[in-house]
């Protein structure tokens, strides 16, 4: 639960990010067809972007189960708490990179060959029409390069667990629904205010999850935050006189 509220929370800050990067693909959404009445085509819009906006949750949630699976193998062989510590530097440094330097984690020209076949497949989908075309194009667009959602991502990864690692992104998904809905439906405008109190909302936040990823790792006894790392088994042999 409490990962699930992470993610959540991870998602609801890192809104206004979305928004200017996966914004112009909302707004550019094909309009529904084959409504006779303006209620008809209202609610067949509305019930389609948001097809599209469940598109992109199951391709984070999706990750997130890939990505949790591999970390629960990683923690199984022993190296949870290190896990732990890795995905937090790592989150940090990704939010170093985007913040100060203006980069990502994964290089130009390698997000450049990922992009390519999905801005391809992307095109094709927005000429088209229907409930699946706008699912199908929310699939797509999760899996574009993000620096919020490869923030996320390495979360999931550090939860080692695939439970924890799903949930985790599930509530990241359905964190950026609000704010991407209204744009899709037409409130693309948002107030120089409202930018302004958001802008370092998903950096405080993922700074924040950073930390406890690794307080865990770093097992310093605090309960609950930080628990200590388990001791070495004690055996007891009975000693006949």
């Amino acid at each position: 639960m409490i990962e699930f509220l992470a993610g959540l929370a991870l998602g609801l800050g890192g809104s206004l990010h979305c928004a200017g990067m996966c914004g112009p693909i909302a707004i550019s959404l094909p309009s529904a067809r084959g409504a006779n009445r303006v209620a008809d085509l209202t609610w067949q819009e509305t019930s389609q972007k948001l097809l599209y906006q469940f598109g992109r949750v199951t391709t984070y949630t999706t990750l997130g189960a890939m990505l949790g699976f591999g970390g629960s193998w990683i923690a199984i062989a022993g190296y949870g708490r290190t896990l732990s510590i890795v995905s937090g530097l790592a989150m940090i440094a990704a939010l170093l990179l985007q913040l100060v330097w203006n980069r990502q984690l994964i290089s130009g020209k390698v997000a450049e060959r990922w992009v390519a076949p999905v801005k391809r497949s992307l095109s094709s989908l927005l000429v088209q029409h229907g409930a699946l075309t706008h699912y199908g194009i929310g699939i797509l667009n999760g899996l574009l390069p993000c620096g919020l959602v490869s923030a996320a991502l390495l979360g999931s990864l550090g939860t080692g667990s695939l439970f924890t690692g799903t949930i985790f992104m599930f509530g990241f998904g359905l964190g950026t629904v609000p704010l991407m809905s209204a744009i899709a439906l037409g409130g693309s405008r948002i107030s120089c205010q409202v930018r302004k109190r958001l802008r370092y909302a998903a950096p405080a936040i993922s700074l924040v999850i950073a930390s406890l990823f690794l307080l865990r790792g770093l097992a310093l006894g605090i309960p609950h935050l930080s628990p200590g790392a388990p001791g070495p088994e004690v055996t007891t042999v009975g000693i006949c006189h």
